[in-house]
């Protein structure tokens, strides 16, 4: 592998640098209230400077995106090197999933925000979206492994085609989440104002409904 010179050395620590600055206050305020201003400020940069690593605000909100799915994938990676049933693995990447955005808001609200800019062609084309997709599918592959996985070893019901059912949980899992976020953050539907409802047990919930569901029943 080639040896990164000194100059890029540094200018991948400025923008990582920057990167976390914004975090912190996206945190703190929200992306909506947080400005290039207050950012460059957290950082310790001119805004110039901080335009040299990113065009807009959401160009840096892009980059947390990608910055969060690669380390979501990481967590998700070492279940499938644990030696447990598919269906086990399954719901430990559900769980892994769980544990990563009640810990880290910040990285499934830019995974939402990302997916809502997509219609942009300038976001489309970019290169941190491209890194973006790359780190979806590479997550995918993890989903989409642990079913094989299951229907090999006979704990998930191999009549499944493993990347639909890939998919499918992918997509409730996002939306239940969602749903959980809403109620969190007081943004109440009139469906979830009577609901008991907070991230750990719904989520808790799904992993174990989607593990009934997948099971193989002999």
């Amino acid at each position: 592998m080639e040896k990164r010179s000194r100059k890029e050395e540094e200018r991948i620590r400025r923008r990582n640098h920057i990167l976390d600055a914004a975090e912190q206050i996206i945190s703190d305020v929200g992306f909506e209230s947080t400005t290039i201003d207050q950012i460059a400020e957290r950082a310790e940069v001119g805004k110039g400077t901080l335009y040299l690593h990113f065009k807009s605000k959401s160009s840096i909100y892009v980059a947390i995106c990608e910055r969060g799915s690669a380390m979501l994938n990481e967590r998700m990676a070492r279940v499938l090197t644990r030696d447990m049933k598919g269906l086990d693995m399954v719901k430990e990447i559900g769980n892994t999933y769980l544990r990563f955005v009640r810990e880290n808001p910040q990285y499934f609200y830019a995974f939402n925000y990302y997916e809502g800019i997509l219609a942009d062609d300038e976001v489309r084309s970019s290169d941190i979206a491209e890194k973006c997709e790359e780190n979806a599918r590479e997550g995918m592959t993890y989903i989409v492994r642990a079913l094989q996985v299951g229907m090999q070893d006979g704990s998930i019901d191999d009549s499944y085609d493993p990347n639909q059912l890939g998919v499918m949980i992918w997509g409730a899992s996002r939306g239940v989440i969602s749903i959980a976020f809403l109620k969190q953050q007081g943004h109440h539907k009139k469906i979830l104002e009577s609901a008991d409802i907070d991230l750990d047990t719904l989520i808790g919930g799904f992993i174990q409904l989607v593990g009934s569901g997948i099971s193989r029943r002999d």
